[in-house]
């Protein structure tokens, strides 16, 4: 049985109500809701005795929180798939030419202050990212963008800790090659996640 517009209405305004925040989810739970109620009610059961089932021991909070983590397990995915694009990898590669040339002029005798340099750097893009996002409600409010926002940092961050010169430097590579890896593993991982995130607002933004 297809459910009116005023049924439709009615489960949105149940939503309104829940502790669902971003908006994408609560369009996914409004669907969930509604096909289950229409099954309810194809079983014989009236709409309101189909509402209150579904109400019945719903947790809308835990129901987020799942899909949340699963979208973040999938931006973190899409984020590494990016990083073997091939086009990618050739701009990330000159790029990384580029600034390595910088800290040659500028900071050849100093790894430590060139180390710095290269996450300080990282982490003010990703910054600035932050508070562009934040002049925008509808961003905010879209659980993919989000995730999406929230991998990146979370691979940048997990970045800067785990790859310390100090550390690498137990390779047994020279403090040179050390800092032109850890120059083109941080362009990339900032250009693919750049390009999922773009990919998510354009996608909100035309929907």
């Amino acid at each position: 049985m297809k459910l009116s517009s005023q049924q439709i209405t009615y489960i949105r305004s149940s939503l309104s109500q829940g502790g669902i925040y971003y908006s994408d989810i609560r369009e996914e739970l409004l669907d969930h809701r509604a096909s289950a109620i229409e099954k309810d009610m194809n079983g014989g059961l009236s709409f309101e005795q189909a509402m209150r089932n579904q109400l019945k021991d719903f947790n809308e909070s835990k129901f987020q929180r799942e899909i949340l983590l699963h979208t973040h397990l999938g931006m973190v995915k899409s984020i590494f798939k990016k990083m073997l694009n091939f086009r990618i990898l050739f701009k990330v590669l000159l790029m990384t030419l580029v600034i390595v040339g910088f800290m040659n002029l500028f900071a050849a005798q100093n790894p430590a202050y060139s180390e710095t340099l290269i996450k300080v750097s990282m982490m003010i893009v990703i910054t600035l990212l932050a508070i562009l996002g934040l002049l925008s409600t509808r961003l905010l409010r879209n659980s993919q963008v989000m995730s999406a926002g929230n991998s990146l940092f979370l691979i940048g961050s997990l970045s800067q800790y785990f790859l310390r010169l100090e550390w690498l430097q137990s390779t047994g590579l020279s403090d040179q090659i050390l800092l032109h890896g850890m120059t083109f593993w941080f362009c990339l991982m900032l250009t693919a996640g750049f390009r999922v995130l773009a990919t998510q607002i354009t996608k909100v933004r035309t929907a």
